[in-house]
């Protein structure tokens, strides 16, 4: 079976952003890192409250805390996830989502992580649970790390799943916003993943598996 998960919020609460600032506080700039979120802070708390678009703000968040690890290069870089590893994503893992995930690596299913964090982290924490990454490329030029190519969301996550791994349907997703909708939908076995509202309304009326809800979450 090809089995398809998206990440934040779904397999973990961990912050890659979070893991990457954090990182550079303790190792390169704790003033680098200290501005920054400072300057994030006032639409953090717009997303949270609904405000503005939580999803459009991750992405923005994801490209805005690039330029904040200076001297970058691939090797840095790892240094800067398995930081994150340890203090967000493998942290902050559901445990109960990870066991159901395992569960379809050990029967020999084929499962992936399609996630807008980037490449090298969303395969770093794959390999944890024997899938595979699908994450946003980057590339390293003059000590900055820059996205080689553009964050897939919504609709244009599943169009990326469709191209990447060459087929039309998926046996098994999992997703826990609306964002997850279009992905969800190519599947033949959709599960709403501790879902949003709009995203449990919405697998209540089509009849898909919710696993687990925010309101004990």
């Amino acid at each position: 079976m090809l089995v398809v998960s998206d990440f934040n919020g779904t397999l973990s609460h961990g912050s890659p952003i979070i893991g990457l600032v954090g990182w550079v506080g303790e190792n390169q700039s704790k003033l680098r890192k200290n501005i920054y979120m400072a300057k994030i802070m006032p639409s953090w708390f717009l997303a949270k409250r609904g405000l503005i678009d939580w999803n459009k703000w991750v992405i923005d968040m994801f490209i805005s805390c690039m330029p904040v690890l200076k001297d970058a290069t691939p090797e840095l870089f790892e240094e800067v996830i398995a930081y994150t590893m340890e203090t967000q994503l493998w942290a902050k893992r559901r445990l109960d989502m990870i066991e159901r995930i395992s569960g379809h690596v050990q029967q020999g299913d084929e499962v992936y992580i399609a996630t807008g964090m980037w490449q090298p982290t969303a395969a770093h924490f794959a390999a944890h649970i024997g899938a595979k990454g699908l994450g946003t490329e980057i590339k390293f030029e003059n000590g900055q790390m820059t996205l080689a190519e553009s964050i897939a969301h919504g609709q244009d996550k599943a169009e990326k799943i469709k191209r990447r791994l060459e087929v039309e349907r998926i046996d098994v997703a999992y997703g826990d916003t609306s964002a997850d909708i279009p992905m969800l939908e190519m599947a033949d076995h959709p599960v709403a993943v501790y879902p949003d509202y709009k995203l449990k309304t919405v697998a209540q009326e089509r009849g898909w598996e919710i696993f687990g809800d925010r309101a004990d979450d």
